[in-house]
Parts: C-alpha cells; structure tokens; sequence
C-alpha cells in the first residue's frame, strides 16, 4: 500500500510538563483542535517521559523543560529521538533563558520558546519541523516507520494490552473477553477486543459469526478495519479467520512481511489510529505470528496463569520473551506489565504468595498481580449460555473491576462513580491480597 503523501500524513506528538494542569490544560487543546496532529502520549513526570517517548516514538515533542532534573539529563534522552529521526520544540521558564543556546546545540532541537508562549504558534511550528524533517528523509531514502500513527483514546492514551499465556486452558480468552466487554458495555469506554484464537473464541461466546473477520482487513488494507469489525452491545469484536488454512496463510505471510500492510502486525498497528481507549489482544497460547506480532505492536502485557508448577514456568518463560528476546524489536516496559491468577482454589498446592515469591525467586523479578480470581464453574456455564460471565459471575467482575483499575488508574473508578452518583467517593482499590 502507498504511503500518503507528506502533507497528508499525521503527526503524532508527544507533550511533557510539570503537571496535569500545564499538560492538558495549557498545551494540549490547540493539538487537539488541529487535525494535523495525533497526540499519542502525555508526560507529567521525568519518570513516565522517558519511558514513553522510547515506547511511542513520537514524530514530534513539546517539552517544557522543568520537567527534567537538569538540561545535560533532557539533551542525552531527547538524543534517542535521533533512531527514528523526531524532533522537539523546548519551553524554557524566563528563570533559566540562559540556557537557551545550550538546548539549540542539540541535533533534534527545532526551536527553544521562551515562556509565556502562544500555543497555537508552537503547534505550528512543531508542524513545520516535522514536515521538514520528513521532505529531507524522503530525499535520501524511503521512509522507514516502524510506528504507525497512534491516536490518544478517551482514558489515559490508548492502551494496546495483550493477553498472552505461554500454555493453554489458564482462562486467558475469558478474562480478555470480560474486560472487552466491562469497560465497552458497562462502562461506556470506547474498546477493541481481537480475538486471535483459532477458532477466535469470541465468537460463540457473544453470539458472532465468523464473517467478517480479519480477512476484510488483509485483503483491504485501510479502509477494510472498519469492514473487519462486529459488533456486540456496543463492543466491537475483530476475530482472527476461523478458516485453518487462512489462519496459517496469514501467518506465515506476516512472519516475512511483518512491515507490509497486510500483515498481523499491522492489523493490530491500524487499531492505534481508530480513537480506541483499549485495545484488548486475546492472543493465542504460545509464540506463532498470530501471538508475537501482536505482543510487537502493544504497550501492555496481562499475563493469565494459575498457581500450578507448570503455569509457574510457563510465566518465566513469558517474562524472558517480554523483557530479553524481544528487545531488539519492541520492549514493553516492566511498568506496563502485570499477572493476574485465575482459577485459584483453597485446594491449591501452591498459594497465591508462594507462585509470587517463587516467581520472584525464579528470574529475579515478578510484576505485581492486578487480580487474583477464583475459580467456579458458573464461568463456564455463562459462557456456554452465551451470556457475559462478567454479568453473571460476582467473583469474576471483582476481579475485572480490579483489572481494569490497574490498567487505567483512577479512570475507571472515577466513571463507575459518576454513573452510580457517589461523585469522588471510591470503592475501587487495588486489591489487598491475603498471602497465605
């Protein structure tokens, strides 16, 4: 598929501040207004700064630079941007316009503003430089993205979250499909579920066909997203082909053409520029195309076990896939990842503390359990009565509740709040596990 040209091509920014207010209330809004941008992330904290601009590669930066404890630490890390060819505009307090020469010597630095600042000017500005930047890339070289454009979703940013298991049967399809349709149906948060499965599971369990499917997308790269797309009580639902030799054509097609269109990686990559607040991967068990390449294009990873030896294993070698082998390609940081244990019993052999401290003593480090679920077959009967277990089964919403409040942190509370009108008050926590 052609690139668009240029000018018609998004830009997607990244803005960084001292602060909620001065981020999305001061520097936000003429981004917003101008469809030119796509505003892929926000940084209020060095801390989340640096983590972001090297996970999104944003086109463009706008920094207010009493974000960052010095100007040598912003230089070296604005320095990165240099692998994908972005650039940054820099706001300086009048307190420090000294410094100004200093930023401008730095090869990604487009402009240094002095503030107070008209916004609007330095959105056009940014505009500019990276147009300028692109014509000049474009001169030498096609243009080589390995981030598509990415679009900020009503909570929080998009968040891409791929579910993944290193074996089967651990419930990771349920607990995906239950926060697609939690946050989608009872919460009102535009979603994405894809269901990677074959055959997707989604399907019987939300009363779906198996047409359309992603093969609208392959065939159509682009315009036929939206064709893939079903829908169920407002949730939208993208299955993977349930055909066995589609399913494996597509596979293989995309493990040497990972980049092109048409390929799983893409399929996933489209799904950043629809305006989604989540995006939930319910990927197969394992580490075939259908799985890998849609842990290459997330930001966030669940990773669905049981307190078993064999799960126990099964998430470290989950953890070395995340955090070593893929690093050369994409890392999702340590931060964005999390476990949730499904399936627990009083009669388990291995507690919930034990499978953590074991986990922990196995590769070094274990991210922190977003839920812990207990198991009961009134999941399974739900399911097979093609109703949303989350509807059904108490323990299992608990554990959703918690879930999400992990991925999108006060968002969820905040909605759940104001839809049963108790205004602030909150009875979402993250959940105090009992270690036994």
């Amino acid at each position: 598929m052609d690139k668009l040209p240029i000018a018609e091509q998004k830009v997607t920014v990244m803005l960084a501040g001292p602060g909620h207010e001065t981020v999305f209330y001061q520097m936000q809004p003429p981004f917003l207004s101008d469809t030119r941008f796509v505003i892929s992330t926000h940084a209020t904290q060095w801390s989340n700064f640096e983590q972001s601009l090297s996970q999104m590669r944003p086109d463009l930066v706008v920094v207010q630079v009493e974000i960052a404890p010095g100007p040598d630490a912003l230089i070296q890390v604005l320095a990165e941007m240099q692998v994908w060819r972005g650039v940054a505009i820099l706001i300086l307090p009048p307190a420090i316009r000294e410094l100004r020469a200093q930023f401008e010597n730095a090869a990604i630095v487009r402009g240094v503003y002095i503030a107070p600042v008209n916004w609007g000017e330095i959105a056009q500005a940014g505009y500019a430089a990276v147009i300028t930047e692109r014509a000049k890339a474009a001169a030498t070289a096609p243009m080589q993205q390995a981030y598509l454009s990415r679009s900020a979703g009503a909570i929080l940013g998009t968040r891409v979250v791929a579910f993944v298991s290193a074996t089967g049967g651990t419930g990771r399809s349920t607990i995906a499909e239950s926060l697609a349709y939690e946050l989608s149906v009872r919460m009102n948060v535009r979603s994405l579920l894809m269901s990677f499965d074959l055959p997707p599971t989604a399907a019987p369990h939300f009363k779906l066909r198996y047409v359309p499917s992603a093969m609208e997308y392959f065939a159509r790269p682009g315009d036929g997203f939206g064709a893939s797309i079903q829908s169920r009580e407002g949730m939208d639902v993208l299955l993977a082909p349930e055909n066995s030799v589609d399913y494996q054509k597509a596979a293989e097609y995309s493990t040497s053409h990972k980049t092109e269109a048409d390929s799983i990686y893409s399929l996933v990559m489209a799904s950043w520029t629809r305006n989604y607040a989540a995006v939930l991967l319910d990927l197969p068990a394992g580490e075939q195309p259908w799985s890998m390449q849609g842990i290459v294009a997330a930001n966030t990873a669940v990773i669905v076990t049981r307190c078993t030896l064999a799960d126990m294993t099964a998430a470290r070698h989950t953890l070395i896939l995340l955090l070593e082998r893929l690093i050369g390609e994409h890392r999702i940081p340590r931060e964005a990842i999390c476990l949730v244990l499904n399936q627990v019993t009083e009669n388990s052999m291995i507690s919930v503390r034990g499978f953590y401290d074991e986990l922990v003593g196995g590769y070094g480090w274990a991210p922190p359990v977003a839920a812990v679920i207990p198991y009961t077959p009134a999941i399974s009967h739900a399911q097979d009565q093609q109703v949303p277990a989350v509807t059904r089964v108490e323990e299992l919403a608990k554990g959703i509740h918690n879930l999400a409040e992990f991925l999108f942190p006060g968002a969820v509370t905040s909605i759940l709040d104001n839809r049963n009108g108790r205004g602030n008050k909150s009875k979402l926590r993250i959940p105090r596990f009992r270690f036994t």
